[in-house]
């Protein structure tokens, strides 16, 4: 199946993705800030001209796996369910590859 890049080596493809994901970062970076004052001021809901912003808390419980396991051994065997995920490291390359 064709994409938009398939005209790009692999190298190309790699600076891409790092200019993309520094981007994001530093966009992240802001948009953190502006989320921390919304929560130190203590607010609720606030609407601008273009967006409205709510705030809610939420609490979540998991399961403390390492402690089940220690607990209760192999009675936990056929009870975990295994999933598979594939992790893309992006950093900044100091020289040149050829």
């Amino acid at each position: 199946m064709a994409t938009q890049f398939d005209n790009i080596s692999t190298a190309e493809l790699a600076d891409l993705i790092g200019e993309e994901d520094r981007a994001i970062k530093a966009r992240d970076v802001r948009l953190d800030a502006l989320k921390a004052e919304f929560k130190r001021r203590g607010v609720q809901v606030a609407s601008g001209r273009t967006y409205t912003v709510t705030a809610s808390t939420s609490t979540s419980k998991r399961l403390d796996t390492k402690r089940l396991r220690a607990d209760l051994g192999d009675a936990l065997d056929g009870y975990e369910v295994e999933s598979t995920s594939t992790r893309i490291l992006i950093k900044l390359a100091l020289e040149e590859v050829a």
